[in-house]
């Protein structure tokens, strides 16, 4: 199953209250994922992580935490066969290069741009990365850099998020982005 983290680099933490949320939310005031794609990238920087799983997990955060159910699997990846061609699918590659792209179920979508849009103002360089760690995904990890959170969340509505990857999100002109927020106090 998937793992989905938001870092808030350089962030001396983060206020966020799991009663708030829906989706389940494990916080550390240590860059370390849960997974090995990007541990060593992120253990050598600063700042709060956000771990996002999948609402059964609220009460529930020490036996497997994962965001599967967050996750629109019928999202149809554009163009999924030419990316899926030449790439092997077999237990050398402990069956990765199955799925490339994906998007939230939309009723999670507002709570995870809030989660963004408080982790880069906690940010004091208003950088943050969000990583996604799935073994299905593609064998070869990357990182994307994006302008801002508008140009992440236009990805996801028009081509998909990739897996596998770390966006590097930096608001440039370190104004502020204005969020909605999905829940009010």
């Amino acid at each position: 199953m998937p793992t989905i983290e938001i870092a808030s680099l350089n962030s001396n933490g983060l206020e966020i209250n799991q009663d708030d949320f829906d989706i389940a939310i494990i916080k550390e005031n240590r860059l370390e994922s849960h997974r090995g794609l990007f541990y060593d990238f992120l253990s050598k920087q600063n700042g709060t992580i956000i771990h996002i799983g999948n609402p059964d997990y609220k009460n529930d955060k020490d036996n497997g935490f994962f965001a599967g159910n967050l996750i629109n699997w019928e999202f149809e990846a554009p163009e999924f066969g030419e990316k899926q061609k030449g790439l092997n699918v077999d237990e050398e590659n402990h069956w990765a290069n199955q799925d490339f792209l994906f998007q939230f179920k939309p009723e999670y979508k507002n709570e995870i741009r809030e989660l963004m849009q408080i982790a880069i103002e906690t940010s004091p360089n208003q950088k943050i990365y969000f990583l996604t760690d799935y073994q299905f995904g593609p064998e070869k990890s990357e990182i994307i850099i994006l302008n801002d959170l508008k140009e992440f969340w236009d990805q996801h509505e028009q081509s998909g998020l990739n897996w596998n990857t770390l966006y590097e999100i930096e608001t440039k002109d370190k104004k502020h982005e204005s969020t909605t927020k999905a829940h009010t106090p």
